[in-house]
This record gives structure tokens, C-alpha cells and sequence, in this order.
């Protein structure tokens, strides 16, 4: 099952962890997706606003897809994000 994304950073630390799974460096997922390995690092570390069709490319590069699914917490409080 996959973890669910509610931040930045939580992408980044799904990000990191699917690209170590690989065995891939930053450098690899980089020259995969088309992107400077700098912005491999900042998603990362949940500081970047990276376009979500950079994020696409990225997610891709590491052979996984990005869905959206109901969230299983019946209220939403924007102040938490």
C-alpha cells in the first residue's frame, strides 16, 4: 500500500524512499525525468514548488503514478497543510 502525500514534505520523503528502493542516485532520476538533480534534492527535502507536470515527470522517472483517492478523515482543516 502506498503513504499518503498531505505536504510537501510527505512527497518528498515518498520520493526519496521509492529513488533508494532503485538503488538510483539523484543525478540518475534526474537525467531520467529531464530536470536539474537540484531540484531532485529540494523535493526531497519538501522545499521546492516544483509544477505538478515536474512532479509528473519525476514520479514517472521512479516507475510510479500519482492517484487521488478519498480521504478517509471526514473533515478537512486547511491550517494543518
Amino acid at each position: 500500500m502506498g503513504k499518503f502525500i498531505r505536504n510537501s514534505k510527505d512527497l518528498g520523503e515518498a520520493i526519496r524512499r521509492a529513488r533508494k528502493a532503485k538503488d538510483l542516485r539523484q543525478v540518475d532520476v534526474a537525467q531520467k525525468a529531464s530536470v536539474r538533480q537540484a531540484l531532485i534534492s529540494e523535493l526531497e527535502n519538501g522545499a521546492t514548488t516544483a509544477k505538478l507536470d515536474t512532479v509528473i515527470k519525476i514520479v514517472a522517472a521512479l516507475d510510479l503514478d500519482l492517484s487521488i483517492v478519498p480521504r478517509h478523515i471526514a473533515s478537512f482543516d486547511p491550517t494543518k497543510y
